[in-house]
């Protein structure tokens, strides 16, 4: 930069950079979040809905372990 540059003049060089760069990281935030709800978001459900239904299968069967509905002739618990 030029030693005898003004003050006012880098003020706006400054500025006009900054300008560029929060333009730059709004872009890419605004990419970023199009990815997670295009791409993470799908696939965190889909793994959620899976990890539920094997869940509840534990669930019910530790609860039949817990409290058989129904107990075999002859024996008793």
């Amino acid at each position: 930069m030029n030693a005898y540059a003004s003050p006012h003049n880098q003020q706006d060089n400054f500025g006009r950079r900054l300008e560029e760069v929060m333009s730059s990281v709004e872009f890419e935030v605004r990419h970023a979040v199009a990815y997670v709800d295009a791409e993470i978001v799908p696939q965190v459900r889909r793994e959620a809905g899976i990890l539920a239904r094997v869940l509840s299968g534990h669930l019910d069967r530790l609860a039949e372990k817990l409290h058989p509905q129904s107990q075999p002739e002859g024996k008793q618990g």
